[in-house]
């Protein structure tokens, strides 16, 4: 088959040495913490914004949630684009685009005021900061999928993912500061310079890598390659050297598998999705007297401890021979089940503290999904990891603008009542978890 001007072909006999594994892997877990904090900005600062531009909660759940109309319907083009062209080449472009966003923000919220129809500009801000960020967790799914070998995929996927919670973290405890010392509009500001840092040393490192992710060949020194010489196949090898074939959807769609994997990918997303976005209002409404900078930083940092624990745990469930499937399983229904178990107890509590400890440990189960549904792109579909993680990843994604906004249109219905939200939150995650138990699987699909 003739290669088409301009299309990508992955790089022959590429699979990373241990030094470049560990810069690249360092390289994309910076890069998504930086994303997740320019993502998680807008709802620490939720409340303040709403008092400034006297939101109720509809507006804010639709300003919040439309983030996620952009970035969900952008994932699978996304992640055949990735796949296609090379997320090397993909990744610069979309970076800037969203980080040039993220410090404008303020000043794109002030210009929306200034229109006749504001709502819609922000709306339209939203949907497109949604669109540029939707690039990275594909692209970067595609890289690791071509550069290292299969027992190795899962690991490193894993920790990168959880560069999300790092993010979240830095945005809720440096932004609590900055929305109470100088206001909410510092804050989009502080992301936006960090951000603006890490599209830099990411242009540094593929202009000093050319040749390893950058998507030419150069030799590799014996015994450095990270290949295990037990487990790899040729056929992880054929992943990562051959030029991307097309994705057999239909192959895909008609295993009972993915679906299960896209539920609880779905049921999961919605979970996190409405803590992310509405737990900052919940503690703000619930207890006016606490610190943000409590509440903004100590559910995030137990997520950041598991999800990093979560991809080593299942690395050695798979190592003392337990099955690729029987992990997956585990590691998600523990997830799935702890945060439902939480999401139940919330209305029984009436104290903070007791209340931010079960919200903690809900952030701590979730951790455990980067062990299971998470990596599972990489388990079924090899040859087409960021394809696949863009329709997982849409389907995650779905839950923001889903979720999130209807969660809103209830807190306005029922005055504030909060209980409904987690109750039927919990109740989702519940139903994900049983249908990824029975159907769920961690084998090759395509």
């Amino acid at each position: 088959m003739l290669k088409r001007p301009g299309e990508y072909e992955p790089p022959l006999g590429k699979i990373w040495t241990r030094a470049e594994s560990r810069m690249w892997t360092i390289t994309m877990f910076s890069g998504t913490c930086v994303l997740y904090a320019a993502r998680a900005s807008l709802p620490i600062c939720a409340a303040a914004v709403a008092k400034e531009f006297a939101w109720n909660k509809t507006d804010s759940g639709t300003v919040l949630s439309c983030f996620f109309w952009g970035y969900a319907f952008t994932q699978v083009f996304a992640g055949r684009i990735a796949d296609k062209y090379g997320a090397e080449k993909v990744l610069p472009y979309s970076s800037l685009a969203w980080t040039m966003i993220t410090f404008f923000t303020p000043h794109l919220f002030d210009f929306a005021y200034w229109t006749n129809y504001p709502l819609l500009v922000l709306l339209g801000i939203r949907v497109l900061t949604g669109v540029c960020q939707a690039f990275h967790i594909p692209s970067l799914a595609s890289i690791v999928s071509k550069h290292l070998a299969a027992t190795d995929k899962g690991r490193v996927f894993g920790i990168v993912l959880a560069g999300s919670h790092w993010g979240t973290v830095l945005a809720g405890a440096i932004g609590s500061i900055l929305i109470d010392w100088i206001g909410w509009r510092s804050l989009f500001q502080f992301v936006g310079i960090l951000s603006l840092i890490w599209c830099w040393i990411f242009r540094w490192v593929l202009d000093r890598n050319k040749g390893t992710g950058g998507g030419r060949s150069s030799p590799q020194p014996e015994g450095e390659v990270l290949i295990d010489k037990k487990h790899d196949t040729i056929e992880s090898h054929l992943s990562a050297n051959n030029p991307c074939p097309s994705v057999p959807w239909g192959t895909l769609f008609r295993h009972p598998a993915f679906w299960a994997a896209a539920i609880a990918q779905y049921t999961g997303g919605n979970s996190y999705s409405i803590l992310f976005n509405w737990l900052p209002s919940y503690f703000h409404e619930t207890f006016p007297s606490a610190k943000g900078v409590v509440y903004n930083v100590v559910p995030s940092l137990a997520i950041v401890i598991t999800s990093l624990v979560a991809p080593v745990l299942a690395s050695r469930a798979l190592a003392e021979g337990k099955t690729v499937t029987y992990t997956r399983k585990l590691m998600e229904g523990a997830s799935l089940l702890g945060i439902a178990l939480c999401l139940m107890l919330v209305p029984m509590t009436s104290s903070f503290w007791f209340t931010l400890l079960i919200f903690t440990m809900a952030m701590a189960a979730r951790g455990l999904h980067h062990g299971g549904v998470s990596v599972n792109p990489h388990d079924f579909a090899p040859n087409h990891a960021g394809s696949v993680f863009g329709v997982f990843n849409a389907c995650g994604a779905i839950t923001g603008f889903v979720g999130v906004y209807i969660a809103g249109h209830i807190l306005e219905a029922t005055n504030n009542n909060w209980s409904y939200v987690f109750i039927v939150t919990a109740a989702q995650c519940i139903v994900g978890a049983m249908i990824y138990t029975l159907l769920g699987t961690g084998q090759k699909i395509i």
